[in-house]
C-alpha cells in the first residue's frame, strides 16, 4: 500500500518471492537478510513522500519511481493479474 492505495496484493509467498510493483521491491530491499553474502541491493527512493491529503495525480508513486513512464503521471493504473491470486497496479504491467 502506498498513500492509502493498494499497489500489489497476493499470497505472502508470491509477493515476497516475486514482487512486481517498484514500491514493493523498494520495501523488500530494506529488509535485512540473515545471510550477509545474500543481502539484496538497497533501493533508495528519490524525493520525499507526498502528502496523503494531496497525492499526486496518476499513480501516486510516480514522482519517486525510477521506472515511471508518461502514463504514470496521467492516470492511475488498472489492476493487472500476475496470477489468479497475485495482482499489481502498475502501468509497466498493463
Amino acid at each position: 500500500m502506498y498513500l492509502g492505495r493498494i499497489v500489489e496484493q497476493g499470497t505472502v509467498d508470491e509477493v515476497l518471492r516475486s514482487p512486481q510493483h517498484p514500491y514493493t521491491r523498494a520495501l523488500l530491499s530494506a529488509v535485512p537478510s540473515p545471510h550477509l553474502d545474500a543481502q539484496p541491493e538497497f533501493i533508495r527512493l528519490p524525493g520525499e513522500t507526498p502528502s496523503p491529503a494531496r497525492p499526486p495525480g496518476g499513480c501516486h508513486f510516480h514522482p519517486r519511481c525510477r521506472q515511471a513512464i508518461a502514463a504514470c503521471s496521467a492516470r492511475y493504473p488498472e489492476t493487472t493479474s500476475v496470477s489468479t491470486t497475485h495482482s499489481v497496479r502498475c502501468h509497466l504491467y498493463g
